[in-house]
Order: C-alpha cells, then structure tokens, then sequence
C-alpha cells in the first residue's frame, strides 16, 4: 500500500531542538517550531525571488490550467540551478544545523533541508496551497532494504492529483514530476522512505507502509537519529521512472 504523502496523524508538539544556536555561542541552542522553516510566505526576500521570475516571464501570474504545475517546476528549477548542495561540515558544525530561506538563498549552497525549506518556501509563496506542499523527514534505503542515511524532500501535489517528489539536490531536473510512489517503491537501487511531513501549517506521522501502526513514536527523535548518518545526496544515483 503506497504511502499517505498529506500525512496520517497530526503531531500537537512541532517544537524542534538542535537545529539553531545562539550566535556565537554553539553550546547554547535556540528551541523552534519546526513549521518556522517554510513560514516565509510573506518575507520580502522570498517575493523578490517570485517577482524577479515572474517578470522574466518564467512564473505564470495567472491561474490557468497547467500554470500551477509550471510554476512548480520553474522554483525546482530555480533551486536546482542556484543552490548547490553541499553537506554541513563536521568540523563547523558539531549538529545538524538548518539555516532559513533568507540565509540559503543568501549563500545560494546547503544540505538537503536547507533547499528544501527554500523551495517549499518559494512554492507557497508562489500561491501555490499548503494542501499540495509538504517537506518530508524520513531516509533513504537501497535494494535490499538497508538505511543509506537520513534525508529530507519536498513533495507537490500536481494538478491531476499525484504526489511527486521534487528532489531539492539535484543539479538538472528532469522533464517529468517524478511520482512519489513510485519513488518509494522498495527493491530499487534508491528508495524514499517517510517518516514525518510538514508544512506552514501542521505537522503529521507518515504511518509505516506495512503496518501502519498509530503506536509508532510521535515526536522527531527517530528522524533526527537518522540524520547522524547523513546521507551525501552527490554520491547517489536515482532510481528512473
């Protein structure tokens, strides 16, 4: 049974820890809510980015047919060739440490939640529903079903109804929203496997795909665990189709 990409159980706690620090000071950390990450609907920096790609005519402004499904793919595009990937450096950072729009679209590199919190930021800017984004904490897994590492993405609804994985690494998108469930289909050389999601506006528990049990553990630990075992997204080869 293919996951519930919109989520299961929403979470009432979305307080995050070890994600920011005080500047200057790395042993003192600053708590957050993790739906602050994609909250920049209204930020000034995140609308210069919409409005400098819309009047370059690369945004549609308009709400035809197809335009929201165009305009997903010009802000993964965007992404894809402004951000570099880059994975936090042990020696900087002691923790995983996840910067804010403004801030990755200031130094235009980052890991896999900082282009992903930009890009799912630079969607609902875009106007784009918070019922058709969400970001995804889980990891990735390879054929026979072992953890290559931790890893976030953002996932869209398109306008025929189909979650698709907009992987926020990538150097060149392909021509295609790639399906969500077909990406997380087991046995393949990379597949995605989710844990939690979230978007501006709430937090879920993806429930497992083979026993979706409402017991499992309702907080970020396991992801968080997870991403000590970082997976380095530019040795990865996708799965096709």
């Amino acid at each position: 049974m293919p996951y519930n990409w919109e989520g299961d159980l929403i979470l009432q706690n979305t307080m995050i820890e070890k994600k920011r620090y005080v500047i200057g000071n790395s042993s003192i950390q600053v708590k957050a809510d993790i739906r602050e990450w994609i909250s920049f609907e209204d930020n000034i920096v995140i609308k210069e980015v919409i409005n400098k790609l819309a009047d370059g005519n690369k945004l549609p402004r308009t709400k035809h047919p197809g335009d929201f499904d165009r305009r997903a793919r010009v802000l993964w595009d965007f992404i894809a060739r402004n951000i570099l990937y880059v994975q936090d450096s042990k020696q900087q950072r002691k923790e995983d440490f996840w910067l804010f729009p403004p801030e990755i679209f200031t130094l235009e590199r980052g890991d896999c939640e900082d282009s992903s919190f930009l890009l799912a930021s630079l969607l609902l800017s875009s106007g784009i529903s918070p019922f058709c984004v969400r970001i995804v904490l889980g990891e990735v897994c390879d054929e026979q079903g072992k953890s290559i590492g931790g890893h976030c993405w953002p996932v869209y609804k398109n306008e025929v109804g189909k979650w698709c994985i907009l992987e926020s690494t990538l150097d060149r998108i392909p021509s295609y929203f790639p399906e969500a469930d077909k990406l997380s289909e087991k046995k393949q050389f990379f597949s995605y496997v989710p844990y939690y999601c979230f978007n501006n506006r709430h937090l879920w528990l993806i429930f497992p795909e083979d026993d979706r049990d409402e017991k499992m553990p309702q907080n970020l630990n396991r992801y968080l665990r997870l991403r000590r075992n970082k997976v380095n997204m530019k040795t990865i080869r996708f799965p096709s189709g």
